[in-house]
């Protein structure tokens, strides 16, 4: 049995990953050629979990309470358990130095444009307030996590409604969420077909085309740094798996065709190459 555990969220589309944060996980471990198996965790189990595994929660709720979530990386051999899937992706540069480049090459080393990104986003609030890796050893990474995550989770709106829960824990999965996001209904976050094209088409778009700009136009240069992917790659590729698996099969269409197919390409290679399903 392999010594790396990846707990990620369960869900319907089992094996399959769908969550950003442990999709981020799972390319991490697929770019360092790892070794290791997946701990399918329900939603309402999470706290549980990360309780058994002496795992604290590294983010806090906006009334201050902990938001236990996924993924967490548990490795037998040295007894390390990582909660957090920027912390992860540190861990195995520093445990499996190769292959090279590493996911997070050094600060000078970084000269892509997406070491400056900011996102229209910075400043919104939300429920769930986005880690800040503040103090990091690796901050132009720590920072484009913080602000990729912004953008997107800015314009979950068209896609909360499509969360695949497991159908028998899908009530509770709800009403945590609802309790966690300030809802009164679930059906708050349901977005008819008629009103979404105007957020599809506007803001959603305008967010998105921020982040096209900062990848290569394709010519064996697809990625944020040039001829090879790193870790940021992964952070907006956790994002696109999300989206390949939560967008209408016209919108996910149409949206990896925006901007000359940046998405598309990206995501196709991302998966090909390091997306596993172990």
């Amino acid at each position: 049995m392999p010594d790396l555990t990846l707990y990620d969220i369960s869900s319907p589309l089992q094996p399959r990953s769908y969550a950003p944060n442990p999709s981020k996980a799972r390319l991490a471990l697929g770019f360092k050629r790892a070794s290791f198996r997946t701990e399918w965790v329900d939603i309402p189990d999470i706290e549980r979990v990360r309780r058994s595994l002496n795992c604290p929660a590294t983010r806090k709720l906006d009334d201050g309470s902990d938001f236990f979530t996924l993924p967490i990386l548990r490795d037998a051999s040295t007894g390390q358990v990582i909660g957090d899937s920027f912390d992860i992706a540190r861990y195995l540069d520093a445990t499996i130095p190769s292959p090279s480049p590493p996911l997070l090459p050094p600060q000078e080393s970084l000269k892509g444009k997406w070491t400056t990104y900011s996102s229209p986003a910075k400043d919104t609030p939300f429920f769930a307030p986005i880690t800040t890796n503040a103090g990091s050893t690796h901050p132009t990474f720590a920072s484009f996590n913080l602000h990729i995550d912004a953008t997107f989770s800015a314009n979950m709106a068209l896609y909360g409604q499509f969360l695949p829960f497991n159908p028998a824990t899908a009530e509770a999965a709800k009403a945590l969420m609802c309790k966690r996001a300030h809802l009164n209904s679930w059906d708050d976050l349901t977005i008819p077909g008629e009103a979404r094209r105007p957020l599809f088409e506007g803001g959603f778009k305008d967010a998105m085309e921020g982040v096209a700009a900062l990848f290569g136009s394709g010519e064996g240069h697809i990625w944020l740094e040039g001829p090879e992917p790193c870790y940021a790659d992964l952070i907006v590729g956790g994002w696109l798996n999300m989206l390949s698996c939560l967008m209408p099969k016209d919108e996910w269409v149409e949206f990896r065709g925006w901007f000359g197919g940046v998405f598309g390409r990206v995501h196709d290679a991302l998966q090909e190459s390091f997306f596993v399903i172990q």
